[in-house]
């Protein structure tokens, strides 16, 4: 009896001839099944409308891998923004260091009480410099499609070898999958058998057995067949891989699996971070105390958890306990650390590598006796509460006085005396001079006092500023501006707000509000009928005082011919919008607006206008760079002309030479605070002379000294503080930079020691100056130092004593900090 087709093709199968070849096939089709399969997931969920996205660097790594293919979806309005999960977003241009914006695959770590969010890359050290806004938001990753992007990503990076080796191997895949592996009767030659007697079908009828074996072969055998197919394979593979590995970059909170017939993958298991809180140990503590702490993870679970604690006016935390629980109960033993102010957090990460920290605690470890005197406000006037507490006292039998000193004379008097527990008493300003003080609490019990730490710089201040507002002319039509002027000898302005009154009224209606100076701003005087009117300002400093300037009657009057010109700017550079507002009973006929040498008469047109609205274009560059005054004219319908008031001073500056950015990091241990290894960075928009800045310089690491001042020592207001840059027996031509926020204590300056270094950027093509300075350890005043909470873009207005290579002067115009409003150093 002969041997079937199922005999002969086992046979051949597993002979030393057969099962080589076989493997090699199987491994070929596995692999090009696996690349087919990855690289169809990667383009399939185009049709649902999401994107896929190659990740270009390794950032959110060990999770995200260069290489791999993202697929996000977009973010609804109805959605939250995903705090703890991954987005892609759009990173400006300021907050790149090459200057160019671009996509971005990082986390969403927190959200900031302005409405922006906080990312970081998981593999990153520290958050993101710049927050985002949840309009950068292009999608919430859904799937994570491990490595199907490199080719793509390598044809991007030009690294033309891995790109070869790819496709080589790909090429042998498909050949293999081809030409070797087949089943035992593809491998037979066509030809007489040993035994040709062939078994009848199952059902008796119709073709054998081994019929329908023989005809494919014969088919399958032919070469052009099978490289017409080896072809088309390799293409549909190549042009579906490339199609997969978009550029750009994506992320999500990959939790699930998805799988196919041909293969199935897993991503990482958890994206979010723990949630972690620590117990509140009381306001004091003493001896031995009990802490808790407990955090949960859903997904991957807890690895550890770490209690620790930083002793205030400090920067490194120390752990207490630590356990590879969900919870843990820390014995703080106390007595082990000084006395005083601590904060407590506890950190907890789990199984996956995330991490976060609780809310912070406050306590104060008070086993001896304690005695804190808590701080007012930093400028105060008339009855000023103070309370003093007294912890880790061995008994009750203390009397308790509250002494005040002139701010660093450590000359002590008497403010006020308890004699029982609480002790709190009253500071009447009113007896003491206006000046700055230091104030202090002593407890004593017999012959022993115990004195509080010393609380320092609180301003008296029971003087109201002083504010006088300046005419607006009348009558009042169109746009006009409202200005006053005010200054406060103590604790400085902290507001100006103009309002308006009708005659016979006692109603005020607020027109604005400014804490900055120059206290002015716009009223558009057709938002109220015609008529007379009351103006007034009224300015508040920053311990509560008040003062109201005399009232100005004036009359609005729309009815007639008005006319006033936009101000352009202080410093006017290149193609300047201007633009006039005018109205007339008697119809505009025309607005020419004029520009003349400041202070002449000498006037000429820039351009004259027939219809609203009244605006043009001023080319500058057509102008020597100089002070200018500038105006319009309007002529109404009967022939008559207005002439606004005239916009003086404005400087035209077309300088090539001119700030182009400025920069800080902080590199201390409290952002918002002036301290040693923050740093500031002034670029310019081209290369600079470095002996301009400062005389003999190069660029090499030049010591120099940074002086931080307090805004009301310049007459500027408190959130106007003010840096420059200093050089013992010379000079160091930066200019200044108003900090616009509130870092030095009232009217206190301070110096830190600092060493200055230049580089070069290229921007665009264009080798841009970059001068930073590095803050070092605090030569004096370093007690008038405070952190900021507020967020505001600094202002650098440099000097024209710094001039290019080729002798170009730098411009005079000042440059507010581009990008969101932040907390800076």
């Amino acid at each position: 009896m002969g041997l079937d087709t199922k005999d002969s093709a086992g046979s051949a199968l597993f002979s030393a001839e057969g099962w080589v070849p076989f493997v090699v096939g199987i491994i070929a089709r596995v692999y090009l099944g696996i690349s087919l399969s990855l690289a169809v997931i990667a383009l399939f969920p185009a049709l649902v409308g999401w994107n896929g996205s190659v990740v270009q660097s390794g950032s959110m790594e060990p999770h995200i891998s260069p290489g791999d293919v993202v697929l996000t979806s977009e973010l609804s309005d109805a959605e939250p923004v995903p705090v703890g999960g991954v987005v892609a977003y759009l990173s400006p241009v300021e907050a790149e260091p090459d200057g160019t914006a671009k996509t971005r695959l990082h986390r969403v770590v927190g959200a900031n009480n302005d409405g922006t969010y906080v990312t970081a890359g998981d593999a990153n050290m520290d958050v993101d410099s710049t927050p985002m806004k949840r309009d950068q938001i292009s999608g919430r990753a859904r799937i994570l499609v491990p490595m199907v992007g490199l080719p793509g990503l390598w044809i991007s990076h030009g690294t033309f070898p891995q790109i070869a080796i790819w496709s080589v191997g790909t090429l042998l895949a498909v050949l293999c999958a081809i030409y070797v592996g087949g089943s035992a009767g593809e491998t037979r030659k066509p030809g007489p058998q040993r035994n040709s007697r062939r078994r009848p079908s199952a059902v008796g009828v119709g073709p054998t057995a081994a019929g329908p074996v023989a005809a494919g072969p014969t088919l399958w055998a032919n070469p052009r067949i099978k490289g017409t197919a080896a072809f088309l394979l390799a293409a549909v593979i190549a042009v579906l891989v490339i199609l997969g590995a978009t550029a750009g970059t994506s992320a999500a909170a990959f939790t699930s699996i998805t799988s196919t017939s041909g293969n199935g993958w897993a991503a990482s298991p958890d994206w979010n971070p723990p949630t972690v809180a620590l117990a509140d140990p009381g306001d004091s503590v003493k001896d031995t105390v009990t802490i808790s702490a407990s955090a949960q993870d859903a997904e991957s679970g807890i690895r550890s958890i770490d209690v620790e604690y930083l002793r205030d006016g400090t920067t490194t935390w120390t752990t207490i306990c630590s356990a590879a629980t969900a919870a843990v109960t820390c014995h703080w033993n106390t007595k082990s650390v000084p006395d005083g102010g601590y904060s407590l957090r506890a950190r907890a990460a789990d199984n996956a590598g995330l991490t976060s920290v609780s809310a912070l605690r406050a306590t104060t470890v008070a086993n001896n006796l304690l005695v804190v005197l808590a701080s007012p406000a930093e400028a105060v006037r008339g009855n000023v509460p103070l309370s003093t507490s007294l912890l880790g006292a061995a008994h009750p039998l203390y009397s308790v006085r509250v002494e005040y000193s002139l701010a660093g004379a450590n000359k002590w008097s008497i403010l006020c005396l308890d004699v029982t527990a609480p002790y709190n008493c009253t500071w009447n300003t009113a007896f003491t001079a206006n000046e700055t003080y230091d104030l202090r609490a002593v407890a004593v019990a017999g012959l022993t006092s115990t004195y509080s730490a010393v609380v320092t710089d609180i301003t008296v201040d029971n003087v109201a500023p002083a504010v006088t507002m300046t005419d607006p002319g009348t009558p009042l039509s169109g746009v006009r501006t409202l200005a006053a002027t005010s200054t406060d000898a103590h604790s400085g302005v902290a507001q100006v707000s103009f309002q308006y009154a009708r005659t016979g009224t006692n109603t005020w209606t607020t027109v604005c509000a400014l804490t900055e100076s120059p206290y002015a701003c716009r009223f558009d005087t057709t938002t109220v009928a015609d008529g007379g009117y009351s103006f007034r300002a009224i300015s508040v400093d920053a311990s509560g005082n008040s003062a109201t300037s005399a009232a100005l009657s004036r009359t609005v009057d729309n009815t007639v011919a008005s006319v006033s010109l936009e101000d352009p700017g202080a410093y006017l550079t290149g193609a300047v919008p201007l633009t006039a507002a005018a109205n007339s009973t008697a119809g505009v006929a025309s607005i020419r607006i004029q520009v003349a040498p400041a202070g002449t008469t000498s006037w000429s047109t820039l351009c004259t206008i027939a219809a609203a609205p009244y605006g043009c274009s001023w080319n500058t560059a057509g102008y020597t760079d100089g002070i200018y005054d500038l105006r319009a004219v309007l002529t109404d319908r009967n022939g008559k002309e207005a002439i606004s008031a005239t916009v003086a001073a404005r400087r035209v500056d077309n300088s090539p030479l001119r700030a182009a950015d400025i920069r800080t990091t902080n590199g201390g241990a409290i952002p918002g605070r002036l301290e040693p290894g923050d740093s500031m960075s002034f670029v310019y928009s081209q290369q600079v002379n470095l002996a301009t800045v400062s005389p003999g310089w190069a660029g090499a690491p030049l010591p120099v000294t940074v002086r931080l001042r307090d805004g009301n020592l310049l007459g500027l207001g408190n959130g106007q503080d003010v840096v420059d840059v200093q050089r013992t027996g010379s000079s160091v031509n930066l200019g200044s930079v108003n900090l616009k926020q509130n870092y030095a204590k009232n009217r206190k300056s301070a110096v830190f020691n600092a060493t200055m270094t230049a580089a070069t950027e290229t921007v665009g093509g264009i080798p841009r100056t970059v001068v930073t300075v590095l803050l070092g350890s605090v030569a004096s005043g370093g007690a008038g130092v405070r952190t900021s909470g507020a967020a505001a873009n600094l202002a650098w207005t440099p000097t024209s004593a710094v001039s290019s290579p080729a002798g170009v002067a730098c411009s005079l115009a000042p440059l507010t900090e581009a990008g969101t409003l932040d907390r800076d150093f």
